[in-house]
């Protein structure tokens, strides 16, 4: 009954720590702030401002640390941040590794006030609330590389009707950026912008590859690059490249379906089944204990 009542909480915490950690900070870049814990700023929200501040405080002496690994993890955290893009962007890792220690400490909290106060429970607590927010940057990496891995075939078909009609490369970039919408559309928008301030074209392109740090999407880029260097033409390219990663796609999608199955068989296993043989085998198990027998 416990374990019931801790994944029910449980779950219910994952929404709302979640929430107020991560996705309130939504609502500070609609209202035209800086997402910077450091920076103080004024908002409408308090709470979330407050959590930031308070764990851009902490960030900082977390960056006072010089052990190897623990620098290394921080690093593999803010490369994470660029692959993830948003508002992850505005963190810093030692300003998440403190709203990751905060939402330990209040599972903690909401563990021993509503669960059980026991030294399993508030240990099993802690270590589900500290990696909260971790699994939430995780599943916007995983997210935001499926959805440029989507987009790239229709990107290089536009580009490539759009080179057939005259234009040059980085024209034809800007008007797919406005047409198609979506973390790819951002990331070229950006490197061109880069590039009408002086900033050297392969070099922003390349970088388009490295921060979301996908095979198609590198792949993609030095395509882009060589045939820039040696003047080929790029139409006919980036036609035979949409054709390929379409394939990939299509295969991508037929691997996801055949593993269906055997993904389905966890819940089968452990939540159906057992349901199943409640409802089935419960009424003859409490008949035998009334009567002792069959």
């Amino acid at each position: 009954m416990h374990l019931i009542l801790f994944c029910l909480f449980a779950a219910l915490a994952v929404f709302f720590i979640t929430r107020l950690a991560v996705g309130g900070i939504d609502r500070i870049e609609a209202e035209g702030k800086i997402h910077d814990a450091v920076e103080k700023k004024k908002s409408k929200s308090f709470i979330t401002p407050a959590v930031l501040g308070l764990a851009g405080k902490t960030g900082f002496i977390f960056s006072k640390i010089k052990n190897k690994q623990f620098v290394s993890a921080m690093k593999k955290l803010e490369s994470n941040f660029k692959s993830a893009g948003g508002i992850y962007e505005k963190f810093n890792p030692y300003q998440f590794l403190s709203l990751c220690i905060f939402s330990m400490f209040a599972g903690m909290a909401f563990c021993a006030a509503f669960i059980s106060s026991a030294v399993i429970a508030l240990l099993l607590a802690a270590i589900l609330f500290f990696y909260l927010p971790i699994i939430k940057l995780k599943e916007a990496v995983k997210k935001r590389k499926e959805l440029i891995f989507k987009q790239l075939p229709d990107t290089a078909d536009l580009l490539s009707i759009t080179l057939e009609a005259g234009s040059d490369f980085f024209k034809a970039a800007e008007r797919v950026s406005d047409i198609l919408k979506g973390p790819l559309s951002d990331d070229f928008k950006s490197a061109l912008a880069k590039i009408s301030l002086g900033y050297d074209k392969k070099t922003a392109l390349a970088e388009i590859s490295s921060k979301t740090n996908l095979e198609q999407l590198s792949f993609f880029v030095r395509t882009i690059n060589m045939a820039l260097d040696s003047g080929a033409g790029m139409s006919d390219t980036l036609k035979r490249l949409a054709l390929q990663l379409r394939n990939e796609r299509a295969s991508a999608a037929e691997k996801k379906a055949q593993e269906a199955p055997v993904k389905i068989l966890i819940p089968l296993v452990l939540l159906i089944f057992p349901t199943m043989f409640i409802v089935i085998f419960g009424p003859i198990a409490i008949n035998l204990m009334r009567t002792g027998g069959f």
